[in-house]
């Protein structure tokens, strides 16, 4: 029997209905019975943590019997003496299989050595635990509150600078922030290539070349038409003339004639001249021709001894046409060139618009218009220049008085659909026609207009140029033809400097007039316009200046014996072009000067500033 003051007896309290879940061995190992509790009467802490662990008694079986369930064996609950058979199959569904209880070490298993071993006093293996579990609570605890502690100071922290990012920006537009001042550095150019494309079928042809600044000394000439490529010696403001064979020819220059290098090639019976050209990234030639009456000639060359790359684009009223194998990355060896003759390549009978792109290396990129006579199979030719950049405004100034056929060519790269209104240049005002045409242009396409009758003398007598206002980037060029001979107009580029042209100059060459467009914009400023006719020894002829200003130009009568014309403005943007006639007509526009090279200026700062 248990002793009268067992404090495991609990007979006296009330029962559960879960009589095995409220036993002692079933409770935490670690948790104290005690805590909150008085001891019993003639018992010490110490003693109750020295017993051992609890094994049930007859005091079990009494509560047992208290709950109403049959007992699984006869005996007696108040001595615990067996009185019937033992029967074991009940003792296995109802008797409770009793573990052992753990032990200090077993306790200890997965939690980390402390760092001494706390000294075991007198109560067993529970005061033990429960004094190791004790003393490691308070340790966890102060942990967390330290971590705590730690992650709100680096919160707070944060939040500050946030703040502090939040002021300046208030303080401190964007838009308000001063950018340094970086100064554009400009040079002159220590190296200049120009390209002169082939001559013509037919006609005395020669490359002219001369320095528009104040340059002296020699260049080169090499490429097929250049033969031998001996040098030949410029001087500023006259004009050397060469004997060139059929081929192109390009001539170098180094620092002392590079700034300011121009040049030119033409014949004379029947006429035709070009300006030689800096090799272009990008060119536009809005209608050319693949077909037996007009017919159009690409040529391409490598100024330089590397390899260089092409691609060629073409166009038509439908859109983009496609390219043959012949165009497709057409690659140009060093100091080579490469021509196709467009009715051999893709033959159709219409116009095509194209356009070439340089890929790889550096090229110059030319293109001679033919026209053919089926009856007699007379042949001409005329250089048709190529438009460097599309532009939602473009001037065609200058083009023959005279012309059996005019036709303007409209070229869209963009992939929506363009409409462009047509005005007309004269030397007092821009206006627009009575019965001008309306023209659209499709994606990735070109639209072509017929202005013979629009531009004859008795409808526009005093029109000197053409205007297109797109409603988005375009390329233009008009061609003109007239017994045969072709006349190429294309977008002049805009000139504020003082540039120069070489023109043929002899017998076949019989009037000359200078045509200048004063600035497009109505906030553009007015100004003058010298211009100086030179001869090929260098005698400056009666110069002529002219008053320009928005929406006015002006025309200027040159002597045939001119082969240089300079031209100077004076506080105005203009477009200009030399149109020319004898055995034939011809157009030659107005590049600007290459007299220095520009270099940005780079310094650190501040991002730059965005709009308020």
């Amino acid at each position: 029997m248990s002793h009268p003051r067992d404090p495991y007896d609990r007979s006296h309290e009330q029962q559960a209905d879960d009589v095995y879940g409220q036993e002692p061995w079933m409770l935490d190992p670690y948790a104290d019975p005690y805590v909150g509790q008085m001891a019993p009467e003639g018992y010490t802490p110490e003693q109750l943590y020295g017993q051992e662990p609890y094994v049930p008694g007859p005091e079990t079986g009494q509560m047992l019997a208290q709950t109403g369930d049959p007992p699984p064996y006869e005996s007696d609950y108040q001595t615990g003496e067996f009185t019937g058979e033992f029967q074991p199959e009940l003792q296995g569904e109802f008797q409770p299989e009793y573990e052992a209880w753990p032990t200090a070490d077993e306790m200890r298993v997965g939690e980390p050595e402390p760092e001494a071993e706390p000294q075991r006093g007198k109560g067993g293996r529970m005061a033990a635990a429960a004094a190791a579990a004790a003393a490691a609570r308070p340790r966890l605890r102060r942990v967390r509150r330290q971590r705590g502690r730690r992650l709100d100071n680096t919160a707070l922290v944060a939040l500050g600078l946030i703040g502090a990012m939040a002021v300046a920006l208030l303080l401190n537009r964007p838009h308000q922030w001063e950018q340094p001042t970086l100064a554009a550095e400009s040079s002159a150019p220590k190296a200049a290539t120009v390209v002169c494309p082939g001559k013509p079928k037919a006609g005395a042809d020669e490359v002219s070349v001369t320095n528009a600044a104040d340059g002296s000394g020699e260049v080169t000439l090499s490429g097929p038409g250049a033969g031998k490529g001996a040098p030949a010696t410029v001087g500023s403001g006259k004009v050397t003339t060469t004997a060139a064979k059929p081929g192109s020819v390009v001539i170098k220059a180094d620092k002392e004639v590079a700034p300011g290098l121009v040049a030119g090639r033409s014949t004379t019976k029947p006429l035709a001249a070009t300006a030689c050209l800096a090799p272009q990234a990008e060119a536009w030639f809005p209608g050319v021709g693949a077909g037996a009456t007009h017919n159009s000639i690409l040529e391409l060359t490598n100024p330089n001894s590397g390899a260089a790359t092409v691609d060629i684009s073409l166009y038509d009223e439908k859109g983009v046409v496609a390219v043959p194998e012949d165009l497709r990355g057409v690659a140009i060896p060093g100091n080579t060139t490469r021509t196709f003759d467009l009715l051999h390549v893709i033959p159709r009978k219409g116009e095509l618009s194209l356009k070439t792109t340089v890929v790889r290396g550096q090229a110059g990129v030319m293109v001679r218009d033919r026209a053919v006579a089926l009856e007699t199979g007379a042949t001409k030719e005329d250089y048709f220049p190529g438009q460097s950049t599309p532009a939602e405004t473009n001037l065609l100034v200058g083009y023959p008085n005279s012309s059996a056929s005019r036709t303007l060519t409209v070229v869209n790269p963009g992939d929506a659909q363009v409409s462009a209104e047509l005005r007309l240049l004269t030397p007092k005002n821009v206006l627009t026609p009575e019965g001008a045409p309306e023209i659209s242009v499709p994606p990735n396409g070109q639209a072509q207009v017929d202005l013979t009758k629009l531009l004859d003398k008795d409808s526009a007598d005093d029109a000197y140029g053409i205007e297109i206002v797109a409603s988005g980037p375009v390329t233009t060029a008009m061609r003109s033809v007239d017994g045969g001979d072709v006349a190429i107009t294309t977008a002049t580029e805009t000139v504020s400097e003082a540039t120069a042209v070489v023109v043929p100059a002899g017998a076949g060459v019989g009037k000359k007039r200078v045509v200048i467009a004063g600035p497009v914009a109505k906030t553009g400023s007015s100004g003058t316009v010298q211009v100086v006719p030179v001869t090929a020894k260098g005698k400056a002829l009666k110069a002529k200046s002219v008053e320009v200003g928005p929406g006015q130009g002006a025309e200027i009568e040159v002597p045939a014996e001119a082969a240089l014309i300079q031209l100077v403005p004076e506080g105005v943007e203009v477009n200009a072009a030399v149109v020319m006639s004898g055995d034939g007509d011809a157009v030659v526009p107005f590049h600007p000067l290459r007299s220095e090279v520009r270099t940005a200026g780079v310094a650190p700062g501040l991002p730059l500033p965005l709009e308020p």
